[in-house]
């Protein structure tokens, strides 16, 4: 799913890198820009680096799903956006004791809830995933909408793609119907997910480490465990957590053994996430966006950059 699963994936308990935020818009229950109770398009904007041109590229990527397919659609905007294999690349999961696949198939769609089940490897058995996509009404919000605090507690308001490319005036505001989602995972069991793209270059999980941990070279204080997970617990495992620090906040890395090879994961976490959805009370991550919000963004994208 989108975002964050780096846009699909959330960490419940922790900020990740994706989880930023919205002010002064109420949550709507309507469904926009679904095409129906079993089909939904989630859309966001990436970037990459093009070599070609030694610049940033930026694409619109449009992910619908619909009960028993899944289809992504790459529009380049600005540049050639590099990372073209999204709509090919199913997941291996990890857990404790288990080891699975989180693959396109067998999907449902009820309004805005999408469900994909994890298949134990080498066996018939499954376990339930579900995200939820809460609806909150962006018309006439612009990129002042969110308000930087001293600390991410202090911070309130949307951040939105108008907050990641202020090139486009911060006159701007999202038209009448447009609308974010904001992603409600619901998981079994907790998981380490990841595939080929989030393969590293490290040939040892200590290398890894090494390298997680100094990812900030700052004050920030900063845990690292390591632990089994997988078929009887094989797999090594490390995870390094940053604490919040002055107006940033906690971040989490994942590294994976897994074959022959260093892979960095997402986590989710068992039950339900709670997203913020309250824009007066914290931040809300609005960069999922329907159709017509996303219209407006690639126009305005293509006319600034």
């Amino acid at each position: 799913m989108n975002g964050s699963m780096k846009k699909l994936i959330v960490i419940p308990s922790i900020l990740s890198l994706m989880m930023i935020a919205l002010v002064g818009c109420e949550e709507d229950n309507g469904i926009y820009g679904s095409g129906g109770s079993n089909n939904i398009t989630l859309t966001s904007f990436a970037n990459s680096y093009d070599s070609q041109v030694n610049a940033t590229a930026i694409a619109r990527i449009d992910e619908s799903y619909r009960t028993g397919t899944r289809e992504i659609k790459i529009k380049n905007l600005v540049n050639n956006y590099s990372n073209q294999s999204l709509n090919t690349l199913d997941k291996t999961i990890l857990a404790n004791n288990f080891e699975g696949r989180l693959e396109n198939k067998n999907i449902e769609v009820n309004g805005r809830t999408v469900k994909r089940p994890i298949y134990e490897k080498n066996t018939n058995n499954k376990s339930s995933y579900e995200v939820t996509y809460k609806t909150l009404d962006l018309s006439g919000v612009k990129a002042d909408s969110y308000l930087a605090g001293n600390t991410v507690s202090d911070s309130r308001g949307i951040i939105t793609s108008l907050n990641h490319y202020p090139k486009i005036p911060a006159t701007l505001a999202f038209p009448a119907g447009s609308v974010c989602y904001i992603p409600v995972v619901t998981s079994e069991r907790a998981f380490l997910a990841f595939n080929e793209k989030d393969k590293t270059g490290y040939s040892a999980l200590d290398k890894w480490i090494n390298a997680a941990e100094a990812r900030f070279d700052d004050n920030r204080g900063y845990s690292t465990s390591k632990f089994g997970v997988g078929a009887d617990n094989k797999q090594h495992t490390a995870q390094v957590t940053f604490f919040a620090y002055k107006n940033q906040p906690a971040y989490q890395y994942n590294g994976v053994e897994y074959d022959t090879g260093i892979y960095e994961a997402d986590y989710v976490a068992k039950g339900s996430s709670n997203p913020n959805t309250n824009s007066f009370r914290s931040v809300v991550d609005c960069t999922i966006v329907n159709e017509v919000a996303a219209d407006f963004l690639e126009r305005e994208i293509k006319r600034y950059y």
